[in-house]
């Protein structure tokens, strides 16, 4: 059992918070195991209105290999996807690694796909006028993080700024919602720094969102080894999941890949968690906590 801590409390509020308010709808859709439409789920966009439209190509994979239509729900943030897929709202989700750890945990949820390959890091953005030089300055100044099931946009984050003696507990931070909210709080001025996706940010540069003189690289994460996960709901029929595992592996296609961010994608036990599972037990992660 891992130790535990008030920033655990701080980190999981949201599961928590989320499990209470979509739990009370559960019993409007309790899906079957071999389900008449495959509801597959998205976390937000980032700032991108035509995100559905992107991930037809997923969705089409989906159902080709299952024979099944397809039903592509965009959900609030990463964690509403857990309590959904617990209440069996959801079949099969787009999903960040690090909460999958939590994923498994609390609902039950099985890994099915993971994107390797992708050239990605957690960065720390500031003002250039903040006065920040390191990330231990940042404990006097406003923080966004991205969403609290995000893997570069809090939990690594969250790592980083306690390794250089920054508390949590203590720091004025809020949570964004997206990337690209995250970033432009910076560039607007409603707080000094920021979380954000590496590859990401470029994106916003070349599409005028941000201009490099708006922030300052103060930290970035070593390159995190998955860059998504496909994870199907407990329950959901195994020849279901055993075929959209092998459409994906076997697939590789270009649009999959562009719309995933990974170079290559395997089955998910092939792929190596331990960045993210140690980064969990440092953090002081107590999955079991969650009920």
């Amino acid at each position: 059992m891992l130790t535990n801590s008030r920033r655990t409390a701080v980190l999981l509020s949201a599961v928590i918070a989320s499990a209470l308010i979509l739990t009370a709808c559960s019993g409007q859709a309790q899906a079957e195991s071999m389900p008449e439409v495959i509801k597959f789920g998205v976390p937000p966009g980032e700032a991108d209105p035509a995100m559905l439209d992107e991930m037809q190509p997923v969705a089409d994979l989906i159902a080709d290999a299952t024979g099944l239509p397809v039903e592509v729900t965009k959900t609030s943030d990463y964690l509403a996807i857990v309590e959904a897929m617990r209440s069996k709202l959801l079949d099969v989700a787009l999903f960040s690694p690090m909460p999958t750890v939590i994923a498994q945990d609390v609902a039950n949820v099985k890994p099915l796909v993971a994107g390797l390959g992708a050239p990605y890091k957690a960065l720390i953005i500031c003002r250039p006028d903040a006065g920040v030089k390191s990330l231990a300055d940042i404990q006097d100044h406003s923080f966004a993080f991205v969403d609290p099931g995000s893997t570069s946009g809090n939990y690594i984050p969250r790592l980083m700024l306690t390794r250089a003696g920054v508390d949590l507990d203590e720091l004025d931070s809020v949570f964004a919602g997206g990337h690209d909210v995250a970033t432009l709080s910076v560039k607007q001025g409603s707080t000094d720094c920021a979380a954000v996706a590496s590859m990401l940010l470029p994106d916003m540069v070349e599409a005028g969102a941000i201009a490099e003189s708006d922030y300052e690289i103060i930290a970035e994460s070593d390159p995190l080894p998955i860059s998504i996960v496909i994870i199907a709901r407990d329950g959901l029929d195994p020849a279901i999941t055993e075929s959209i595992t092998d459409a994906f592996v076997d697939s590789q296609s270009v649009d999959v890949l562009n719309v995933t961010g990974a170079t290559e994608l395997v089955r998910a036990e092939d792929a190596d968690w331990t960045m993210f599972e140690d980064s969990a037990e440092e953090l002081g992660l107590e999955f079991k906590d969650v009920e």
